[in-house]
């Protein structure tokens, strides 16, 4: 496995020295994107046809001064929080975090963690075929699982879910499903969670839930390619860039939009976050490179190649989206040796007509698009001046 324990001192080091130093994000020229993508011709189909491909794109530039305190610059392109896309399993990032939040409010009397056992055992990924909310999570970054994020689901509760992110200010957060079939009442309600010791003795019941409120996306009516979108997840990319923003420059982010996670919370995201399938405690992540290959989840860089890493040194902390013939990448890019670090959040749309698996193009639109833009980034950050 590579070794991050550099990167973990001084992610950690920020979040524990800097309290109290909250950071401001300055907007940027509003063409700087469009003009950088002028330069290249791959994008000049892209920029053409902005109606079809729907791109957002947000960019933070990271500027450390002497005494390490970053400042940031946003820049923008096409962004609009009015906009639909379908986020598909960047829900899960949001879920992760109120997860991770809900077992550090619970009465530390009942001596729950994320570690405890959930149930019994079953059909699950793990090693030790334990339901266990940090093995969802690990699951859930690692190879976007969806039945671990069903389970998270149904621990949090629809009525929860929501709330809670109202509470926080993440006002175009709306999340409605889980990743299986279920009616609009069955999303509505979730079943009771029995927490265990490793003895299997009862540590806490969680009762079963009904949100008694029917909610629908917040932008109303959405149609789109001829599918109605109006009961499904919901989320602007500016939230969801700032979810993952949050987690690694937590005094940049205003009190109310700051989860009570813990040291070891961080800990545990910026491990996994930056980590390939392959280098998990996972066998079966390590023995089934078909199924989950190198680069599941890295687009913006390196897109669906599944080759290894071919540039030692490079973090690329992330989640994605792909359904409905969207692609969605939301990532922290880090190499301390190459002075390179920022953030980079992107969406387009790949379905070339009504919405159909035989009109998605992820493989020769998509994917394409989010490893050129990702590396455009790399390199001009390479040659940028930093202040």
């Amino acid at each position: 496995m590579r070794k991050s324990n550099l990167l973990f001192a001084v992610l950690l080091s920020f979040v524990i020295v800097f309290q109290g130093l909250a950071q401001t994000r300055e907007i940027g020229n509003a063409d700087f994107l469009s003009n950088l993508m002028m330069n290249d011709l791959f994008f000049k189909p892209y920029l053409e046809n902005p109606g079809k491909f729907e791109i957002q794109i947000i960019y933070t530039q990271i500027d450390r001064d002497s005494s390490n305190l970053p400042h940031f610059t946003q820049y923008n392109y096409q962004v609009d929080n009015k906009k639909f896309f379908n986020p598909a399993s960047l829900v899960k990032w949001p879920l992760i975090l109120l997860g991770m939040e809900k077992v550090n409010n619970l009465n530390p009397s009942l001596g729950i963690t994320l570690y405890s056992k959930v149930g019994k055992e079953g059909d699950y990924l793990s090693p030790d075929k334990t339901h266990r909310l940090a093995n969802d999570i690990k699951e859930m970054i690692l190879v976007s699982d969806d039945r671990a994020y069903n389970r998270m689901y149904d621990f949090l509760g629809q009525e929860y879910i929501n709330k809670r992110l109202a509470e926080m200010g993440y006002d175009s957060l709306r999340v409605m499903l889980r990743f299986t079939s279920c009616t609009r009442e069955q999303n509505r309600t979730t079943p009771s969670i029995y927490f265990y010791d490793e003895r299997d003795s009862l540590l806490y019941e969680q009762p079963a839930t009904i949100n008694p409120v029917q909610l629908s996306n917040p932008l109303g009516t959405v149609i789109k390619g001829g599918k109605d979108f109006s009961y499904f997840n919901n989320m602007s990319l500016q939230d969801i860039n700032d979810l993952m923003f949050f987690v690694f420059f937590k005094e940049a982010a205003p009190l109310k939009k700051r989860f009570n996670l813990t040291a070891q919370d961080y800990e545990l995201l910026y491990k996994y976050t930056a980590m390939y399938p392959y280098e998990s405690e996972f066998p079966l992540f390590k023995s089934n490179h078909r199924k989950y290959p190198v680069h599941l989840k890295k687009y913006l860089y390196y897109g669906k190649n599944s080759a290894k890493p071919n540039l030692p040194g490079l973090e690329i902390h992330n989640m994605v989206g792909q359904s409905h013939g969207t692609l969605s990448d939301v990532a922290y890019f880090v190499h301390p040796e190459a002075g390179v670090e920022f953030m980079l959040s992107a969406v387009i749309n790949t379905c070339d007509g009504p919405i159909n698996p035989a009109n998605y193009h992820y493989l020769d639109r998509g994917q394409p698009f989010l490893e050129k833009l990702g590396k455009m980034i790399y390199q001009y950050e390479l040659q940028r001046h930093k202040n």
